[in-house]
């Protein structure tokens, strides 16, 4: 017999009950799967480049720039896409990035970024911004696609040889001597550079 004192948590369920339990569990299972999916996907769909062309300012003052570069088409006809370079490639540092990105959508609404003129008055401080980033993350976007230990440097030119070597001794961070590669580098960068890297 139940101890009726006994927490009714500890309490044996009534038999036309059992069954619910492991029924319960394998809704909440089937759930659990389905909603990770779902969120996964959403992960993946906002991290294509439809998806940030969507953004007015991205379509006009970004997309032609990028589309005109080397990470866009080349003669190898590998594409790196916005988010290969923009966002992490763990798990958990892509959810953390979405989630402060999604305050982007504030500039988006409020106009801040609507003409050309408005852009180009933020490039130097979205500069800054993406730098300082690379910095934290010593390039590890860029390292996706770029690792100096897989370079063949005899078969670059005598500059570009040297200075992947110097940079593979000390260290240096990718973004440490390529900024601007894709995009439009701000009016006095240097002075930007400086500011992003604390130099």
């Amino acid at each position: 017999m139940t101890n009726s004192r006994e927490p009714w948590l500890w309490r044996r369920p009534a038999r036309k009950w059992l069954l619910g339990i492991p029924l319960g569990a394998v809704i909440a299972f089937a759930l659990g799967a389905m909603g990770l999916g779902t969120f996964n996907w959403m992960i993946h769909e906002t991290s294509t480049n439809d998806f940030c062309y969507t953004c007015h300012s991205h379509e006009l003052f970004i997309q032609p720039g990028y589309e005109a570069s080397s990470h866009f088409k080349n003669a190898a006809g590998v594409e790196a896409s916005c988010g290969a370079c923009h966002i992490p490639h763990g798990w958990w540092g892509t959810v953390g990035l979405k989630m402060r990105a999604s305050l982007d959508i504030l500039p988006e609404l409020t106009g801040r970024l609507g003409t050309e003129e408005k852009f180009e008055s933020h490039r130097r401080e979205m500069a800054i911004s993406v730098w300082s980033d690379y910095l934290e993350r010593d390039s590890s976007y860029c390292k996706t696609c770029h690792a100096l230990d897989s370079m063949d440097l005899d078969s670059q030119d005598v500059g570009a040889s040297f200075m992947h070597a110097e940079s593979r001794d000390s260290g240096e961070s990718c973004i440490e001597c390529h900024q601007g590669i894709v995009h439009k580098l701000p009016a006095e960068w240097q002075d930007a550079w400086k500011e992003a890297s604390g130099s």
